[in-house]
């Protein structure tokens, strides 16, 4: 294909364009790795000498894409055998038809979406009207979200729990990690991350408003963060909750995340919960 830096940023920008789309590395910096809802639907290979696109697609339509364009369009070169016949490879340097790699992004989105539960189909149509920014701790609409958070959690936990002793681990200038979701541009939902240690990312100030919390914001915001950090080079997700905030502890669980003994600074607060998730 012809112009290939235009054409290889049109692909990641077309890509981006469908619902609820993010941008995720797990497997390393190749394939650059497009999904929705923690579901994968394109692999991007750019490298000069590994130029391809590998797209979900339905059995029979990913073979008939393979007989129309024999040795362009194979089966997805990397996956298990038996994850093959749902997969196709196009080597970008011998397809030309931009229109069809476009329809076959679309197929390939769309071959994900069909398969979610009713539920999760209605937290996406919800999750498309919401838009994504990544910034930084000094964020003024990231500082007023936080401070909802703190007077949510003491709502919560009344006089249960002393957490002044938790402020000093929540300093906003120490997170350079932030996403913050906004619904017709007002911010809604926020969460960070920040170095533990070079293989561990601390997942922190996770935050949803009351009246959007049906919405799926918060695994949402857990999958994003866990995306940003696995492309930063961390291999694992740790975060801390206290016990009173249940609802937290099962949206993390329902994330994957498991207890762990209370790591660190949290050692010695039988209130804290910790957990992990490897990414």
């Amino acid at each position: 294909m012809e112009n290939k830096k235009e054409i290889i940023q049109s692909i990641k920008e077309y890509c981006l364009k469908h619902p609820g789309a993010y941008e995720a590395r797990p497997f390393g910096e190749y394939p650059i790795c497009y999904k929705v809802m923690g579901k994968l639907f394109a692999q991007f290979n750019t490298e000069e000498t590994f130029y391809k696109l590998t797209l979900k697609c339905e059995p029979e339509k990913a073979n008939l894409y393979r007989q129309f364009y024999k040795d362009v369009i194979v089966r997805g070169y990397h996956c298990p055998p038996i994850q093959q016949p749902y997969w196709n490879t196009i080597n970008l340097d011998d397809f030309n038809d931009t229109d069809l790699l476009y329809q076959m992004i679309d197929e390939a989105y769309d071959a994900v979406i069909q398969k979610f539960s009713r539920k999760a189909r209605t937290e996406l149509v919800n999750l498309s009207e919401v838009e994504f920014k990544d910034t930084d701790g000094e964020d003024t609409d990231f500082a007023m979200l936080c401070n909802r958070l703190d007077n949510s959690i003491d709502e919560i936990v009344g006089d249960k729990l002393d957490r002044s002793q938790y402020v000093q681990y929540n300093q906003r200038d120490s997170i350079h990690d932030v996403i913050i979701a906004y619904l017709k541009g007002e911010p809604i939902a926020s969460g960070a991350f920040k170095m533990y240690d070079e293989d561990h990312a601390e997942l922190k100030r996770i935050y949803v408003e009351a009246s959007h919390r049906k919405l799926g914001l918060g695994a949402e915001l857990v999958r994003r963060l866990e995306a940003k950090a696995k492309i930063k080079g961390y291999k694992w997700c740790i975060l801390e909750t206290g016990k009173p905030l249940e609802a937290a502890c099962h949206m993390y669980k329902k994330a994957g995340y498991k207890v762990i003994p209370n790591y660190g600074q949290y050692a010695d607060m039988p209130d804290s919960i910790c957990m992990e998730r490897k990414i």
